[in-house]
């Protein structure tokens, strides 16, 4: 007989549309393989939407150190707003949990290093969630694109659209909440412009912090990473950038 298989207990932090449409479900179909034991929000509408998704007894929090500290949950997937990715990927390898942290990783280098060196201290591994690149069409095409000679310039069009397209027709029936405290939505907003701020300044040489060099920082980071890391897994890491342009509802 084949020996038992070992199921992972996740720890999901963030109950957001990703966690809705995405992570919980697709967690659910894996059942032999992960077990969804602890959620974190910090709205209760939205913990008590999704612990009714998730299939046998799930534990709910408010606090994230709760969840990466309890001996029920093995991994834990943070899946929450951009601002808290490196912060709560950091709080869970410092209990020793493996990471999946949604796109992106960090907002700036700074975040990104502090991320790296936590990982070599911990027991725990991080994964990025580019989950795509590993889809078996991708693979395809990756074989299909090698061996070109050598790439002197490359060029990446996104074509950004809303999103409710598409979770409108996945049959997943998201909701949204708003029933956090005002300095919830504080805390946030000043982690993001702190975030942008030393993003601007260190990452990208004194850019200026505006409307638009904020939207497009984001859009790299957010939907837009993901042509990045495609072109980055076909053709290899860029040396340079010559320029980037912002328009709706293309970057390029």
């Amino acid at each position: 007989m084949p020996e038992p298989r070992t199921i992972i207990n996740i720890g999901l932090i963030g109950c957001g549309e990703v966690a809705q449409v995405i992570h919980i479900p697709t967690l659910s179909f894996m059942s032999a393989y992960f077990r969804i034991t602890y959620l974190c929000d910090v709205s209760a509408g939205a913990l008590t939407h999704c612990a009714a998704k998730v299939p046998g007894t799930v534990k709910t929090t408010e606090d994230p150190a709760k969840l990466c500290a309890s001996p029920d949950v093995d991994a834990v997937l943070v899946a929450n707003s951009d601002e808290y990715h490196a912060v709560h990927a950091i709080l869970a390898l410092k209990h020793n949990k493996h990471v999946l942290v949604e796109k992106p990783m960090a907002m700036n280098r700074r975040d990104a290093h502090a991320l790296i060196e936590a990982e070599a201290k911990s027991k725990g591994m991080v994964m990025v969630g580019y989950m795509r690149r590993y889809a078996a069409p991708f693979e395809d095409a990756i074989k299909e694109i090698g061996g070109l000679d050598k790439i002197l310039y490359a060029r990446v069009k996104d074509i950004i659209g809303p999103n409710s397209c598409f979770v409108g027709q996945s049959g997943t029936f998201p909701e949204k909440f708003t029933d956090f405290r005002p300095e919830d939505s504080e805390d946030k907003t000043k982690r993001g412009d702190e975030a942008i701020a030393i993003a601007m300044k260190e990452d990208c040489g004194g850019v200026p912090v505006t409307e638009d060099t904020t939207r497009m920082w984001r859009i790299f980071g957010g939907l837009g990473s993901h042509d990045l890391s495609v072109m980055r897994e076909a053709l290899g890491m860029p040396t340079s950038v010559v320029g980037s342009s912002l328009g709706y509802p293309f970057w390029k």
